[in-house]
């Protein structure tokens, strides 16, 4: 068994671990309309970074990306079509 620095076998670096201890249970964020609305409008502002806008809102960028379809594809489906005017 090889000695750890002091001459200690239980010290070696192949007997150190590290654990970590989970206290509390993750739970699922909710996000408003008026939170998802607003991130997507920072996401689609001319120069604006999809994965900054993300990691700043403490947000997985796959998120924005889904959010940002359906709410572009909600917003599609509310304008009325163009009517020609006789």
């Amino acid at each position: 068994m090889a000695a750890g620095p002091r001459g200690n076998p239980r010290r070696s670096a192949m007997t150190i671990s590290r654990a970590e201890v989970i206290t509390s249970v993750e739970r699922r964020r909710r996000w408003s309309q008026d939170e998802k609305e607003r991130l997507v409008a920072a996401s689609l502002a001319p120069g604006a970074s999809v994965s900054e806008v993300a990691r700043l809102a403490g947000l997985h960028v796959s998120q924005l990306f889904r959010w940002r379809k359906e709410l572009c594809r909600h917003g599609e489906a509310s304008i009325a079509p163009f009517v020609p005017v006789e």
